[in-house]
């Protein structure tokens, strides 16, 4: 089936001038595309020749291949000694294509409502550092030193816990500022701290198993740890932090909790807390996930590196999940 040829260079002629800020490739291709897709070129329709398109539509005859020959590679066209004619895509066209309503998985419909952005997000951001102090002249100067030195070794994968200098530096960071003892093996990079909230649920757990949590608390801990399919527990926080519920019947396989600064409350969790909470964790084999919220903020002095927030130093059962982002930047590599 051919169309006339009168009316097909008419539309093509319009969608080109409808279409001036594109190339004129570009544009013969969208024009051509849009006719297919609303079937004003049906389905066998033989289009006319690339050189007497050319002729018409005065443009070159490589610029009509060129689209042409793309309008072939995504299906839309067939190309062939016979000529060249349109593929059948009648349940491809744009009004016919219906959006089937989107349903959330189970793991996700409880996600809670606080979490949700129905409305323009207010400027009180909590967590956000001012930004407008950020020394720009010095990070361009360091990164423009880091690109010359290091080039293109910079630009490929490197390994999966890390840049290994990175870790050294947090590593000397963590042993002056927190008094905490690490080999750089037991730091991992991370995409801000949910991510490493992420990992302790998706590595330390099983689903089915108890989870601890601050009530009120973290809101993003909290819906990690339900989409990993645990059971959530909320444990009161009073002045001295997170409250410990002796006698469960069901002891938690994890316990998440921020002693340094705790959210939204802002209460500091005591020494005697502290420990009782590690010598709780040791007797029933629960694992700590220490949310090292705003410890790097002191209003006055400097912190004691002997302190380590009670039990950092302690074993392999406690985790720490520090963030650099409220006094540095919000960057993608914030958290370790």
């Amino acid at each position: 089936m051919n169309i006339p040829d009168d009316g097909f260079f008419t539309l093509v002629t319009q969608g080109i001038q409808h279409r001036s800020d594109e190339t004129l490739q570009r544009a013969l291709y969208h024009t051509l595309r849009h006719a297919i897709l609303q079937g004003t070129l049906a389905a066998n329709c033989r289009l006319p020749g690339s050189r007497v398109m050319a002729g018409r539509l005065q443009l070159s005859r490589n610029t009509v291949n060129a689209a042409l020959e793309q309008l072939a590679l995504e299906g839309y066209l067939t190309r062939s000694r016979q000529g060249t004619q349109v593929v059948p895509l009648a349940a491809c066209r744009e009004e016919a294509v219906k959006v089937p309503p989107v349903v959330l998985p189970e793991r996700l419909q409880g996600l809670p409502a606080a979490m949700r952005r129905d409305s323009p997000a207010l400027l009180f951001t909590p967590g956000m550092p001012a930004v407008n102090y950020f020394p720009l002249p010095l990070w361009r100067r360091l990164m423009d030193n880091v690109l010359r030195d290091e080039g293109s070794a910079l630009l490929g994968y490197g390994e999966a816990a890390g840049d290994p200098l990175l870790r050294e530096a947090i590593a000397r960071h963590l042993a002056l500022s927190r008094g905490i003892r690490c080999d750089i093996r037991q730091i991992v990079i991370t995409e801000g701290a949910l991510e490493g909230v992420n990992l302790c649920a998706s590595l330390l757990t099983d689903p089915g198993d108890s989870v601890w949590v601050e009530e009120p608390g973290y809101l993003g801990a909290r819906s990690s740890f339900q989409r990993a399919g645990l059971r959530v527990s909320g444990m009161a926080v009073d002045d001295e932090g997170m409250g410990i519920a002796n006698g469960v019947a069901e002891p938690p396989r994890l316990i998440f909790t921020s002693p340094s600064h705790q959210y939204p409350l802002g209460s500091v969790m005591s020494a005697a807390r502290r420990l009782a909470l590690v010598e709780y964790a040791r007797l029933h084999g629960a694992w700590i996930v220490e949310d090292d919220y705003d410890s790097e903020f002191r209003h006055s002095g400097r912190a004691d590196p002997g302190d380590a927030g009670g039990w950092c130093r302690m074993p392999r059962w406690c985790i720490s999940v520090p963030s650099a982002k409220h006094s540095f930047r919000r960057c993608e590599l914030a958290s370790w």
